[in-house]
């Protein structure tokens, strides 16, 4: 987070994996490729819709959470992004209040998704005291965004199935959703295949929020239940499409990536068409610029594509693995 240093995308360092393989990976998006051309730029914005909510979407929203510059969500705005998303514990509070103070100023409150989330329960509490800490939390939240209601509220951070059907937060939600202070309700997770498993069962979420990156080309099981959750109507946003995407100190690899190595990544997962939006975490208006520029045409170019056959990165660099390790230090996002 900001406020604890300066975090971005690149410097966001998890567990180490060793990589093996590339060619499925390519094969998964029909070996998609593409050189950039003027043409380019005057595609229109590609727009998925969001499960059963019927929301339509731009595939790149904005992850809000690193950011702390007023400025660059108005600028998101002007290029096409329309979901905007944050939490109650980013930065204190202070990037809920950023976001609430910009969709005012500029007006847009019917012309955006805002999505925010509440943390998951204290197991101490009971399903009383689990459900009004959390309705208190998402008013807070409402009073922050200087809004009346969200379009998705998360129960954050659910990574277990015990959590996912803990009746206090599920109580709170629906109750939430009842009173108009969300239209829809969803939950994020690191543990995708236990939580999105049990979270199809319950069939009370409308939203998914869950990990998805180029590590995972192999993980039939992770894929498989993204896709199922999908199909069942749930509408799936990826986040951490590009974490960290940087490599190990010890690494004889350049610490800061060339650009292609980013959109080659965030085109990797949105190429899975059950994924309706990423919510990259970009911090500065290059990365806004970069990200962005993917969500009219998401063909690899060359350059993209020999970085995702690059056995020598990837053997090499760090991306979230679902370790929760990140959770020490940051909220998930």
């Amino acid at each position: 987070m900001k406020n604890q240093g300066n975090w971005n995308r690149r410097e966001f360092i998890v567990k180490p994996i060793l990589w093996v393989g590339t060619a499925s990976v390519l094969a998964r998006t029909d070996g998609l490729l593409a050189s950039p051309t003027p043409e380019t730029s005057a595609l229109p914005v590609l727009q998925r819709t969001l499960g059963k909510t019927g929301l339509t979407l731009p595939v790149v929203s904005m992850g809000v959470m690193n950011a702390d510059v007023p400025g660059l969500l108005r600028r998101a705005y002007e290029l096409g992004i329309r979901h905007f998303d944050t939490a109650a514990g980013y930065q204190n509070g202070r990037n809920e209040e950023m976001v609430g103070q910009v969709i005012k100023e500029m007006g847009v409150r019917d012309q955006v998704v805002i999505s925010t989330k509440q943390p998951s329960r204290n197991r101490s509490q009971n399903a009383a005291e689990a459900k009004k800490k959390f309705v208190e939390g998402v008013d807070g939240s409402l009073r922050r965004l200087q809004m009346d209601h969200v379009d998705i509220l998360y129960h954050h951070g659910v990574d277990s199935e015990e959590d996912a059907r803990a009746e206090g937060p599920l109580e709170a939600l629906q109750s939430l959703k009842k009173d108009g202070k969300t239209r829809f309700i969803g939950l994020s997770t690191h543990r995708t295949v236990d939580v999105l498993s049990k979270a199809i069962h319950l069939g009370l979420f409308d939203v998914g929020l869950v990990m998805l990156n180029y590590t995972m080309a192999h993980d039939t099981a992770i894929l498989s239940t993204i896709e199922r959750a999908a199909k069942s109507g749930m509408g799936i946003v990826a986040m951490k499409t590009q974490a960290g995407g940087t490599a190990r100190p010890d690494a004889k690899l350049p610490t800061e990536l060339p650009a292609a190595s980013q959109t080659a990544l965030l085109k990797w997962a949105l190429n899975h068409e059950f994924v309706t939006t990423a919510i990259p975490g970009f911090s500065t208006y290059e990365h806004l610029k970069q990200d962005f520029s993917v969500a009219r045409n998401l063909a690899y170019t060359h350059e993209e594509e020999r970085f995702l056959a690059d056995k020598a990165f990837t053997a090499k660099a760090e991306f979230c693995q679902q370790c929760g390790e990140c959770r020490r230090i940051a909220p998930i996002r």
